[in-house]
């Protein structure tokens, strides 16, 4: 295996496939819906939190066994365990017949990518990957991280997206705009909305706006 390409995908409007059972499989299919794709769950049975998506009309569950067909217009595809162990094989294959994209659960030999362990603030994100061969690092890793990194980081990107459209108005030199992207990333305005202080960072924001492009 070599999972050494990293990359986030846009599944906005995307068919994604899901079958299987295991753990880890809701988190899958909800990581999905958050993600915007339009997710089918293909299995027998279901448990509760795919249940649960499935009435709210989020998810298309399909309460049988996968059969080819169900690939059709996929993007996306993820096998979890089945009670034939040569099924995740099987999907892998049909899957990279059409050039779907497919993860098979704890099965790296039938995948085409992985997934890390991920830390979320906001529209942060850090994803950790050990190309498959040590995950408990890559969660300890992002524990570590977690201690760190907090909402404030979030909140950050939250800011800056909002401004984001004045500063490319006001400062048109890109070399000043890079200048300025770095002063406000290394001043006190993540520290002001770690202490909470939410109003004085929007207020500190605005005065680096205003001495950059005066």
């Amino acid at each position: 295996m070599n999972f050494r390409y990293p990359v986030f995908l846009d599944l906005t409007g995307k068919k994604c496939l899901v079958t299987g059972t295991g753990e880890e499989i809701a988190a899958k299919v909800n990581a999905l819906v958050q993600a915007g794709a339009i997710v089918v769950y293909v299995n027998p049975s279901a448990g509760p939190r795919i249940e649960d998506l499935a009435r709210q009309g989020r998810v298309e569950w399909r309460a049988r066994s996968f059969q080819p067909d169900d690939l059709a217009d996929c993007f996306l595809v993820i096998a979890g365990q089945h009670r034939n162990q040569e099924a995740n094989a099987e999907v892998f294959r049909l899957a990279e017949d059409q050039r779907i994209l497919c993860n098979s659960v704890d099965d790296p030999a039938n995948c085409r990518f992985s997934f890390g362990s991920l830390l979320r603030r906001g529209d942060l994100t850090i994803a950790i990957s050990t190309n498959g061969h040590a995950p408990a690092l890559a969660v300890r890793l992002r524990e570590r991280f977690e201690q760190v990194i907090g909402p404030e980081y979030g909140e950050l990107i939250e800011l800056l997206e909002g401004v984001r459209p004045e500063i490319f108005r006001r400062i048109a030199d890109f070399g000043a705009r890079r200048a300025f992207w770095y002063r406000v990333i290394d001043s006190n305005v993540l520290g002001l909305l770690r202490s909470g202080e939410r109003g004085a960072a929007v207020d500190l924001l605005r005065r680096m706006i205003e001495d950059a492009s005066g």
